[in-house]
């Protein structure tokens, strides 16, 4: 052969080539990507991540967890799928149904989340599923994923009652449910469940029911401790009739409220008649109901050692106490604490473990560091007639952090109202 035909021929196989390349990247798009991804400063080595037999699979939230998942009811195509680098900030992110199979990555180490959706604190019919997978990319490898399992990681909630307590229950019946800062009210015909997000390993809920029982009013508040994600919490309410011969002479109500728990978690094991923590100051069925109760007084915020709602600058060894007192017979059923500060930053307080609001009912995960600035949480509020806090070791602190005013927005809430005041400090 000539050169002047190799070359022609060579011409030919590269123009020919040229148009298969062509060609195969437009009809397959969405089945391979190069990205600069996972680590600040790239070494130009990359890998392959694999993901056309990647599966994600709901499993049913009540059914037991197996190598191959039983449940597929649950539409995964609009599931979020995200990549990211245990060291960088960039994250990849695709809706399930338009994933790439093929995904070039420089070498490292990554992790891959699917999930339903943004989870809120408190939803109806609207189950959160996560699930995640710990991968290495090495050079010039082929990386394949397979199924991961996304299981229930919100709080599924349901009430019910009985059809003996229907017969006595009001229109006005209902049931409060809190989980951290998601409230929902379950009528009487309230038939959907609830989910609600899990702010931290452990969580405390509470259910308040409220109405008329055979006419007299009825508040019942039971605390469940150790709720995790991943359960379902059935709340029943049924009624409790007075054994003979326990009249006491006086008004008696022909039956009182009886509430239950059970707990089904994720893998199906099912515990009945739970625990319950009752309400430690009950209304008592049994006294005449006031038709026109007079209206309390809210709760009070207090302080004898500095003046609130004014700035005043930090100086050494200052004490910083606030009381908050509720008359209700119930207690405090709220306190948060709200942080305007020009120091206090975002970044700042999550250093420290914080954020710039804080739940002292319900402190999830924030816990530890609220308590470490001298704040009390959980039963330590929740139901107590009074709470005080020292927050004078915080003094020193915050003025390292330099100058400025720092606004401590406390709203404290029972029964009878919601009353809020500014702590106003002043670092030079």
């Amino acid at each position: 052969m000539n050169k002047t035909m190799h070359n022609s021929m060579r011409n030919i196989l590269g123009i020919s080539l040229a148009v298969i390349l062509a060609v195969t990247t437009a009809s397959c798009d969405r089945e391979k990507f190069t990205y600069d991804l996972g680590t600040e400063t790239p070494s130009g080595k990359t890998g392959t991540l694999d993901l056309s037999t990647f599966e994600a699979v709901p499993n049913n939230d009540t059914q037991i967890v197996e190598k191959t998942p039983v449940s597929r009811a649950v539409d995964t195509g609009d599931f979020t799928v995200q990549i990211y680098p245990a060291q960088g900030h960039d994250t990849l992110t695709w809706k399930y149904r338009e994933m790439p199979e093929i995904v070039t990555l420089n070498i490292g180490e990554y992790k891959l989340a699917v999930f339903s959706h943004k989870v809120l604190p408190a939803e109806w019919e609207h189950p959160y599923y996560y699930a995640d997978k710990a991968f290495n990319i090495e050079e010039n490898r082929v990386t394949q994923l397979d199924t991961v399992v996304c299981t229930l990681q919100n709080i599924k909630v349901t009430v019910t009652y009985s059809e003996d307590l229907k017969s006595f229950m009001g229109s006005d019946c209902k049931v409060t449910v809190d989980i951290g800062s998601g409230t929902l009210d379950f009528s009487q015909t309230e038939t959907r469940a609830g989910y609600f997000r899990s702010d931290s390993e452990s969580n405390l809920l509470i259910a308040t029911f409220t109405g008329t029982i055979d006419g007299y009013e009825e508040v019942n508040r039971i605390q469940v401790d150790n709720v995790k994600a991943g359960e379902w919490r059935k709340i029943h309410y049924d009624i409790k009739r007075p054994e003979p011969g326990s009249e006491t002479g006086g008004v008696t109500p022909s039956v009182t409220l009886d509430a239950s728990c059970e707990t089904i978690d994720h893998e199906g094991n099912v515990t009945v008649e739970e625990e319950i923590i009752p309400d430690p100051n009950p209304v008592d069925p049994g006294s005449d109901p006031d038709p026109d109760p007079e209206p309390g007084e809210a709760p009070q915020i207090t302080s004898e050692t500095i003046q609130l709602g004014t700035p005043v600058t930090i100086t050494d060894g200052m004490k910083v106490v606030v009381d908050i007192t509720s008359s209700d017979p119930a207690g405090l059923t709220g306190l948060t604490v709200d942080i305007d500060s020009p120091t206090l930053t975002p970044d700042e307080l999550s250093g420290m473990g914080l954020s710039a609001h804080l739940d002292l009912v319900n402190p999830g995960a924030l816990k530890e560091a609220i308590e470490s600035l001298g704040f009390p949480t959980e039963s330590n509020v929740l139901n107590q007639p009074k709470v005080t806090f020292d927050i004078s070791d915080f003094m020193p602190l915050l003025g390292l952090l330099g100058a400025g005013t720092h606004n401590f927005i406390i709203k404290a809430t029972d029964a009878q109202g919601t009353t809020t005041e500014s702590l106003i400090l002043v670092t030079e």
